[in-house]
């Protein structure tokens, strides 16, 4: 089973998404979001870090820290606004609609960035609060030359596609 970064009850205490949410759909945004959010922020060496050290129970120090205090919000909020683009949608073979209580209308997606941006932004806050963070503590697999994913200092989740920099 993956690792996640937060938990159903977490997300459905702390954020908009309800109680009664069926998490099948909402759970691949909390992975696609630590995978597309969480890994291009860390690098691959120490994303692979933390995954091991959560799988382990050895998460601890700087590594906790920075799980606790930055992975586990900016993967909440971005996962949570991920969600919220889609979550009134439903793509059947008559097409994409939205529903209500009335039955299904059309989607008026300007409605729907705006209650996704609220989250998004959040998670960026603490993307820019780690930024700083990360600069001020040393950790070995944080550099910037990987084989992989390498980390991105320059992450901008508010403002549209981002395709590094």
């Amino acid at each position: 089973m993956a690792v996640l970064f937060v938990t159903p009850e977490e997300i459905t205490t702390t954020t908009i998404v309800g109680g009664n949410v069926d998490v099948d759909k909402y759970i691949p945004f909390v992975l696609e979001t630590q995978k597309d959010t969480i890994e291009n922020l860390l690098g691959t060496e120490l994303y692979d870090k933390i995954i091991s050290d959560i799988e382990n129970d050895t998460l601890t120090g700087l590594y906790l820290e920075l799980y606790t205090d930055f992975l586990k919000p900016i993967t909440k909020y971005q996962s949570v606004a991920s969600y919220i683009l889609i979550s009134p949608l439903t793509l059947a073979n008559g097409g994409l609609f939205r529903r209500t209580y009335q039955g299904i209308e059309s989607v008026d997606y300007r409605e729907v960035e705006r209650v996704s941006q609220i989250y998004s932004s959040k998670a960026q806050m603490y993307i820019d609060r780690f930024n700083k963070w990360i600069g001020l503590n040393d950790l070995v697999e944080y550099n910037l030359n990987q084989d992989e994913v390498n980390p991105s200092k320059n992450m901008n989740l508010n403002n549209g596609w981002y395709f590094g920099g």
